[in-house]
């Protein structure tokens, strides 16, 4: 399944066999399973479950904004992963948590009067999974042959928003029917089933050994100083803080089915129509990156999605709307997911702090994501978005979406002008 590349000279982060074995893209769509079973429950089943229960989209978003907060702060454990062990047992070991993590919560006695300890078991489950994906983001910016780590990243997005809508449809299908006894531990199974494709990666054998650990920590933290230092970090840094193509209104639009008049068995099925269109978006946006500036192309597919919000929040309230919303929004930010990733890996995927580098950046663009996830459920309560009425959050996602892009554009032009005005080196 891996692919094979001539032998490279060892660094620190090199490889130690005579070969390299590249991982193949797609790979990594099948071992984001468990960080999107994760994130399925809290953005899509937990919602739609509650909303059902009579809470309002403010309390709900309050809540999902909450449990997400780990994939933002997950920068500050991430350089333990970098140290060691190795990167697959840190990707076994917290997939296995997740699946244990959301069985206590599936199996939880009447949550919505614990909604501290329901809470508390979410916001568990997202920091073994952003330390699962973390890892995982690790092992693919050092597995995946440079020519190929749009394609990567597309896969992996595509695992990642269409797995969730998948994972979420199934899991709302299979509570519906079956009830928490039988859909938890089927949940944990299917998370554990996945992660075991993790033992094709061939993980390169960095040379610093646990031994050598104060020599590892300051390769680690030079080259995160010459990371962001550098013009390429610093920017990035910027975008992925910006909501350009975060995708917040995925969080919520399970917890938007009474606005539109929409039947669980409705839910059921746009969900599964929303992994399907997620994962092609994904795909389409992962061959782009390979072909235009990945930056370029996150921006667009950002427009794209922002205007997919737009457009769904001027039709009427009725569940064809729904439909075809939540269709077209899935797809866009399926482009952007697959964008964003192609453009990280780009800028991280050489020296001592791969997996950290990553994090922080991830990290940062899901700050992002659990801000605008808050503002979107708020949006109601905004006097400019109110006369929107149930359209609010749509309308707000679009605005924090563009608001995003025009940062971001103006930091380009900023940049370009002091790389243009720089004076010239002096020859000595």
């Amino acid at each position: 399944m891996s692919e094979t590349s001539p032998p490279t000279p060892d660094t620190a982060e090199g490889p130690s066999a005579i070969e390299l074995r590249h991982a193949p893209p797609f790979l990594f769509g099948i071992l984001v399973q468990p960080f999107s079973a994760a994130v399925a429950f809290l953005s899509l089943a937990v919602p739609h479950w509650l909303e059902g229960e009579g809470m309002s989209l403010e309390k709900i978003a309050l809540i999902s904004g909450t449990a997400f907060m780990p994939h933002a702060l997950k920068v500050f454990w991430a350089p333990l992963i970098d140290l060691g062990p190795r990167r697959k047992r840190w990707y076994f070991g917290a997939s296995v948590a997740v699946a244990a993590l959301l069985l206590a919560a599936v199996l939880l006695p009447d949550p919505i009067h614990h909604l501290g300890i329901f809470t508390v078991l979410l916001t568990g489950a997202q920091v073994a999974a952003a330390t699962s994906s973390a890892a995982l983001d690790a092992l693919m910016a050092i597995t995946t042959h440079p020519s190929k780590q749009g394609r990567a990243g597309g896969y992996y997005a595509a695992g990642n928003v269409g797995g969730t809508s998948l994972l979420g449809a199934f899991f709302i299908w299979l509570m519906s029917r079956t009830g928490p006894h039988v859909a938890g531990p089927v949940m944990a199974g299917l998370v554990l089933l996945t992660c075991v494709w993790a033992l094709d990666l061939v993980e390169p054998r960095a040379e610093a050994a646990l031994s050598k650990a104060l020599a590892k920590i300051t390769a680690l933290v030079k080259d995160l100083l010459s990371t962001f230092k550098s013009r390429e970090g610093i920017t990035g840094l910027i975008i992925c803080a910006a909501p350009v193509g975060c995708g917040a209104l995925t969080n919520l639009w399970t917890g938007m089915t009474g606005a539109y008049h929409v039947s669980t068995r409705m839910v059921e099925i746009t969900t599964v129509v929303v992994s399907a269109t997620s994962a092609l978006g994904s795909v389409v946006g992962g061959y782009v990156a390979d072909r235009i500036n990945r930056r370029l192309a996150y921006c667009i597919s950002g427009g794209i999605t922002g205007l997919a919000a737009f457009v769904w929040a001027l039709c009427p309230l009725t569940p064809m709307s729904y439909a075809i919303g939540t269709a077209a929004y899935g797809f866009a930010n399926g482009m952007a997911f697959a964008a964003f990733y192609g453009m990280v890996l780009e800028i991280v995927s050489h020296g001592a702090a791969v997996t950290t580098k990553y994090t922080a950046f991830v990290a940062i663009s899901n700050l992002a994501i659990s801000y605008a996830t808050i503002f979107d459920g708020w949006s109601g309560t905004i006097p400019t978005f109110a006369h929107f009425g149930k359209a609010a959050p749509l309308v707000g996602d679009a605005v924090i979406t563009f608001a995003g892009i025009f940062v971001v554009a103006l930091m380009t032009l900023i940049a370009r002008r002091f790389k243009t005005t720089a004076p010239a080196p002096v020859a000595s």
